[in-house]
């Protein structure tokens, strides 16, 4: 067969194939490639991995079914006992807001006219992260309860500095998202 003449076939694992060597870096504000707005996707995607880890620790060392020993790491610890605080490390509401923030860049630049032959090219990435982005928001406010909100992406230390975005709760992300999404 096939296979056994090209030998052990080996493929990577889930967390293993948006793993990247790569530093490139894009500088360009236009997502108006293919390519480059594939490669941005997988950079997103890639920062959602990293943002799931984080999500499954905080859901499980919560959950009902799990206990702490003498062993336990202080950071899992301090999460089990809901007494984590910002110097803990698997619970930070920057990894979800490098998602939305990335997002939010992809969603403002990203021109979704493209067509390859009638099909546009954009649509089901553009969809994606969308709903990526929707997710991360919901799931911090789950987390930490009200929460800055904002749909622009920002680029500059004084967006960040300067910000007075409305702080939402839960229903107030679905009442902002929710028509995005239809």
């Amino acid at each position: 067969s096939l296979l056994a003449a090209m030998g052990a076939l080996t493929l990577p694992s889930c967390s293993d194939m948006l793993e990247t060597e790569s530093s490139r870096q894009l500088f360009d504000k236009e997502l108006d490639s293919k390519t480059d707005s594939v490669h941005f996707a997988f950079g997103v995607m890639q920062a959602m991995q990293q943002l799931a880890d984080q999500y499954v620790f905080i859901g499980e060392m919560r959950g009902d079914l799990v206990r702490t020993t003498e062993y336990t790491d202080n950071n899992l610890r301090r999460l089990a006992d809901f007494s984590a605080d910002t110097s803990n490390k698997y619970d930070s509401a920057y990894v979800y807001y490098r998602v939305i923030n990335n997002c939010n860049y992809y969603i403002a630049h990203r021109d979704t006219t493209l067509l390859t032959g009638s099909t546009l090219v954009a649509m089901r990435e553009y969809a994606a992260i969308k709903a990526f982005r929707a997710w991360a928001y919901l799931q911090l406010a789950r987390t930490y309860g009200k929460v800055p909100f904002f749909t622009d992406p920002l680029t500059t230390i004084s967006q960040i500095n300067g910000s007075n975005y409305p702080e939402l709760d839960l229903n107030g992300i679905v009442s902002r998202l929710a028509p995005d999404l239809e």
